[in-house]
């Protein structure tokens, strides 16, 4: 497999994750200049299509990385790992969030596990600092959504849950079809949900949540969504689309 991670900027630095099977490491780049800030190598065979995710604690940031052998945080002036939650995982796919001072992670591949981690910890923090862990039901390459006090998935099998943020509690689970590669979005009360059919479900957001509407383009999709401005901007294979 190739490479799936998005770049990240945060002030004036670019963060990569470049975990290939046959070579692994994490990039810093001067946004300006493009010049290599640091290189941090990580072991022989660790791979990742995640995301990086910066967090900031306690005024300093630290650097959220999902990889093939589990979560870490990592210092954002050197790249040095700081703490980690040793997992395997052989397709770590989704981008963490960061709401209310905890790191929800989604591992990716089948049925994942997911998790809500609190930053600023040292070495192994499996027993210190995970305030709470499912171990299945996530997507295996979408990522995670908070809306309120909730957290909104679904992926390859068409089924939408629904967990409290707090206590990873599981608040609403249905069916509504479709596989989705892209991740949710959330807004004005909504969450937009968008299948590779071309299918926006629009699903008022609580703990009971309603489907409100279907809306269906010729086109498929398989990036994320973004909303700005009052639109909502999806990417097909051959077109953006723009929809107020």
């Amino acid at each position: 497999c190739g490479h799936g991670s998005s770049p990240t900027v945060y002030r004036d630095l670019l963060i990569l994750i470049c975990y290939h099977e046959s070579q692994s490491y994490l990039l810093s780049l001067d946004t300006r200049t493009g010049a290599v800030r640091w290189k941090v190598d990580a072991a022989d065979g660790v791979t990742s299509y995640s995301t990086p995710l910066v967090v900031e604690v306690d005024g300093r940031p630290e650097i959220i990385v999902n990889s093939s052998v589990g979560v870490s945080g990592h210092d954002l002036t050197t790249g040095a790992r700081l703490w980690h939650i040793e997992e395997a995982n052989r397709f770590p796919i989704p981008m963490p969030l960061f709401q209310n001072g905890l790191i929800y992670a989604s591992r990716g591949y089948r049925s994942s596990p997911f998790m809500a981690v609190r930053p600023g910890g040292r070495g192994n923090v499996a027993g210190s600092h995970v305030a709470w862990r499912s171990p299945s039901g996530a997507p295996y390459v979408s990522s995670l959504v908070y809306y309120d006090n909730l957290i909104y998935m679904v992926g390859d099998v068409g089924v939408l849950t629904v967990v409290d943020a707090a206590t990873g509690a599981r608040v609403h689970q249905e069916r509504i079809g479709g596989v989705y590669s892209a991740s949710p979005v959330a807004g004005d009360g909504k969450i937009y949900l968008l299948s590779e059919d071309g299918e926006t479900i629009v699903v008022a957001a609580g703990r009971t949540p309603r489907i409100l509407a279907r809306n269906r383009i010729a086109a498929r999709q398989l990036a994320s969504p973004a909303i700005a401005g009052g639109r909502l901007f999806i990417r097909s294979d051959d077109a953006l689309y723009a929809i107020g």
